[in-house]
């Protein structure tokens, strides 16, 4: 069990993070995934990671992977060999397989169903003023829950605003980086038709539309080898798409992604423009965000700051605002428990912050865990006596 509350049932999938299917000893209806993050990596990786989790807390769009919360791992979980100080990230779990996997890919027309959902969540992305930079199979799961295929994007990790300072910095997967990228020029999100054309080749014809295998023979063929476009099983229709996707020359790509769905004879019918609204935008404040870190900082206070406005007014922004940047927040989400299940979230939460765990004797996890396996015999004492002891 990772953090008294996420019970691992099997490992789903490695790549720069392990995910595992679990259960929520709080949320025991619902299965989650949680994505977890070897204590061995880097501050680089430990960065990309958490910033992959307050990137997808800003997204919604339904053929995104919802995200609930992160953390860092309290105590090891040896039969998973989950080391302690792993951090990790909570994510809904969605039953699908690689795109790749798909066994109905060969249908055009599922095929075409798989495209329209992957331009409508690109849009979205490139409408709320972020590039993907990592779009390939193993990063979409489809699955078909009502017939029809769904797909969901699962990885964020790479995602990054348009006013990031880190924007122009190389990423992705070597096989799916646009040529702009390559040789350092300004680009904008259309990298990411380019990595559509990538991907969108390897489903017409079967493999990658050049030969080479080493990482810089690769970038070369990106750059200068014009890619060759047989006949194949699909209709000229997909393959006309996939030459304009992949034009050396991003201004004779695409100039969005509505476009291809227009050269898929696609209606945009009420189902795609509903999921076209961009994420909210968190509207710099200064007086707020300076106020509320002097108040995190104000050791001698002992004051409680409410934050408070209208609903869209921005307040959980600001939180996420302020929580992405500081080391020692703990965030409590409105979970609707009252009682005994609120107080057992409220004690999990806090002794199972990052910072506050690193402070706590033997004795007040001891006492932390008599509470939460209803071994006390005055509960509002314990818990009490509990965050008296975290509060000194």
């Amino acid at each position: 069990m990772i953090n008294y509350r996420f019970i691992i049932k099997k490992k789903l999938g490695e790549g720069r993070s392990k995910v595992f299917l679990c259960s929520d000893a709080d949320n025991p209806e619902k299965e989650f995934a949680i994505k977890v993050l070897p204590v061995t990596k880097d501050i680089h990786e430990i960065k990309t990671f958490r910033d992959e989790f307050f990137t997808l807390q800003k997204l919604n769009h339904p053929n995104i992977i919802t995200s609930h919360e992160e953390g860092i791992v309290v105590e090891d979980e040896v039969q998973w060999d989950i080391k302690k100080g792993s951090r990790f990230i909570t994510l809904d779990y969605f039953p699908g397989s690689e795109l790749l996997e798909y066994e109905k890919l060969n249908d055009e027309k599922n095929l075409k169903i798989i495209l329209s959902q992957i331009c409508s969540v690109l849009y979205y992305i490139h409408q709320s003023n972020y590039v993907y930079y990592d779009l390939k199979p193993e990063n979409i799961l489809v699955a078909e829950p009502g017939g029809d295929p769904v797909i969901k994007l699962i990885d964020m990790g790479f995602a990054h605003h348009s006013s990031s300072p880190e924007r122009n910095l190389r990423r992705g997967t070597t096989e799916y980086i646009a040529p702009e990228i390559l040789k350092n020029e300004n680009h904008n999100h259309q990298v990411d038709l380019y990595s559509f054309g990538i991907m969108l080749y390897r489903i017409i014809y079967g493999k990658f539309p050049f030969n080479s295998k080493s990482q810089l023979d690769i970038y070369k063929e990106q750059i200068e080898r014009e890619f060759e476009f047989p006949e194949s099983n699909f209709s000229l229709q997909l393959i006309r798409i996939i030459k304009k996707f992949l034009a050396k020359n991003p201004l004779n790509r695409y100039n969005n992604s509505l476009q291809v769905l227009r050269d898929l004879d696609l209606n945009l019918d009420e189902n795609i423009i509903k999921d076209f609204i961009p994420a909210n935008v968190f509207v710099d404040r200064e007086d707020a965000t300076t106020q509320i870190n002097k108040f995190l900082i104000d050791k001698e206070s002992r004051e409680v700051l409410l934050i408070s406005g209208v609903e869209g007014s921005g307040k959980t922004s600001l939180i996420y605002k302020i929580y992405s940047a500081q080391e020692r927040i703990t965030v409590l989400s409105n979970t609707g428990k009252s009682g005994l299940g609120f107080v057992h979230y409220l004690l999990k939460s806090v002794i199972s912050s990052e910072y506050v765990h690193s402070f706590l004797s033997k004795d007040i996890i001891e006492q932390a865990e008599s509470i939460l396996t209803d071994n006390i015999d005055n509960l509002v004492t314990g818990l009490k006596s509990v965050i008296t002891k975290i509060s000194i």
